[in-house]
């Protein structure tokens, strides 16, 4: 027991530091205008759980949110709770790209600049209040402080040989170009001896270029506009930090429709590497070894947790999500404090049950990751 309360506790500490809190950010962000109708009540006049799948701002996630109406001060008023799963995509490679203008060649650099750009993933706790307002919408608040964890992206001063080619004659020359600290990429004007007076445009990006993770540490108070249609439908529009995003829902059923209980065997594939994984998984409504960090977990029966990950060198701990909306997410934490976290679609029928996913891994590698069902309890 006391492994796992370590574990966990990492869990928790990656997920709401550069992950869960900024998650959290995203569910609830400035208001943003939805239709004038006005909105059913998202308690059902007491308590109601949402299946939510949410897209925007270069994110995909995954919530269960109940909201339930719990508050006197207003009527109706009330307190939402429920807990998310975002999976931010990398793009395709993990390094940039490489000269348009030709072959790269070596070249000293010094100095250097950046861009950045952020990524959110992971698993954790959201809560807030809500209310309606004299529009009939649904509308509310969250204060969260939120760690970010980004990608900088370094372009160094240097100069490089490239290739170029003549494309009226296909003459091949070489040409030296420099760059700035800082500048990505070079668009110029080569002229040629022949034909005469011939000139043509190149574009050259910067070879010289290093990677690092970046953080950064804010306090966010945000709020929500949207509207619910009773036993049907909820849409909230959100804005954030990181852009607008939108979260769409269905009510979530009591009892879900696939059970992920059991022993999955899984295989991910990362920077061209493939490996596999074993995990068994469990519903937090049977049992949570966490019931410090996770008190009321086992209210939301779609979610699962596994302690026994292993893969070649390395175990990990995580949860895992299953949304009627035929997708499902997993969050793993290895035992060196990486963490992955994946969402994409899961197909079960009788010859078995499959995820298929991708996303991110500490710090910066996007990851496919796809897993079935072996062995259900």
């Amino acid at each position: 027991m006391d492994l796992m309360k370590t574990i966990l506790k990492k869990l928790i500490r990656a997920s709401l530091s550069p992950k869960g809190l900024t998650m959290a950010a995203l569910l609830v962000a400035g208001s943003v205008q939805t239709s004038q109708a006005g909105s059913a009540d998202p308690s059902a006049n007491g308590s109601f759980t949402w299946d939510l799948s949410s897209h925007g701002a270069g994110q995909r996630g995954m919530a269960l949110i109940t909201f339930s109406n719990d508050l006197t001060s207003f009527i109706p008023r009330g307190t939402f709770r429920g807990y998310q799963m975002l999976a931010a995509v990398p793009p395709p490679t993990n390094s940039p790209a490489s000269s348009r203008g030709g072959n790269s060649g070596r070249g000293s650099s010094s100095g250097s600049g950046s861009q950045t750009k952020n990524f959110v993933f992971g698993f954790g706790a959201i809560d807030g209040t809500w209310q309606f307002n004299s529009k009939g919408q649904i509308v509310g608040f969250f204060s969260e402080p939120i760690n970010v964890t980004s990608t900088v992206t370094n372009y160094h001063a240097g100069t490089v040989a490239e290739s170029v080619t003549n494309n009226s004659t296909a003459e091949i020359a070489t040409v030296f170009i420099t760059f700035q600290s800082g500048q990505a990429s070079i668009t110029t004007n080569l002229a040629w001896v022949n034909p005469p007076g011939y000139t043509q445009e190149y574009t050259f990006d910067n070879p010289n270029v290093t990677l690092d993770a970046g953080s950064a540490e804010l306090t966010n108070t945000v709020s929500f506009t949207g509207k619910a249609i009773a036993d049907k439908s909820i849409v909230l529009m959100c804005n954030s930090t990181f852009g607008k995003v939108t979260y769409k829902g269905i009510p979530a059923p009591k009892v879900p429709s696939v059970d992920l209980t059991g022993n999955w065997v899984g295989s991910k594939r990362e920077n061209g590497l493939q490996m596999n994984e074993f995990f068994s998984l469990t519903s937090f409504a049977l049992d949570n070894p966490f019931p410090l960090e996770f008190p009321d977990i086992a209210d939301f029966p779609s979610l699962y947790f596994t302690t026994n990950g292993a893969g070649p060198g390395f175990g990990f701990t995580g949860v895992a999500m299953f949304s009627q909306h035929k997708s499902i997410g997993f969050t793993f934490f290895k035992d060196d404090g990486t963490m992955t976290s994946t969402i994409g679609n899961l197909k079960a029928s009788k010859f078995g049950t499959t995820a298929i996913t991708d996303g991110i891994e500490e710090p910066f590698n996007r990851v496919n990751f796809g897993a079935t069902l072996i062995d259900s309890n």
